[in-house]
């Protein structure tokens, strides 16, 4: 996919389309755990009354007979649900996404300025 791109700027242009995807502008948000008003699609971790932190491999679990199941780490993982305190849920920060895009805009266009005032003859001379 980049050996297309043989131009800075459509390189540049690229990485600008790609950088939302960027785990960098990712958050994990923290929610109290409530089992009858919570969405569990995008869960991707607990933590539990004891303090113990859970992160899920793939993200999501259900709740089936008061008891969570995931696909942790280490295989499945079966908790009942009055032992977790938190969910952990990956949502994109705009914040993040705006800086991301921001510096990236800005080397941009410092690797444009920089080539063009390169290719800049102040003599005059062809």
């Amino acid at each position: 996919m980049f050996r297309i791109a043989r131009r800075p700027a459509s390189t540049i242009a690229l990485l600008l389309i790609l950088a939302p995807s960027i785990t960098g502008c990712m958050t994990t948000q923290h929610t109290v755990f409530n089992a009858n008003a919570v969405k569990l699609d995008r869960t991707t971790g607990i933590t539990t009354r004891s303090g113990r932190d859970i992160r899920f491999r793939l993200a999501g679990a259900s709740i089936v007979n008061d008891t969570l199941y995931a696909v942790g780490q280490a295989g499945e993982v079966s908790l009942p649900t009055d032992s977790i305190a938190q969910l952990w849920s990956r949502k994109t920060s705009p914040v993040r996404t705006v800086g991301l895009l921001g510096g990236l805009t800005v080397v941009g266009l410092a690797i444009v300025a920089a080539v063009s005032l390169n290719n800049f003859n102040f003599y005059g001379n062809p």
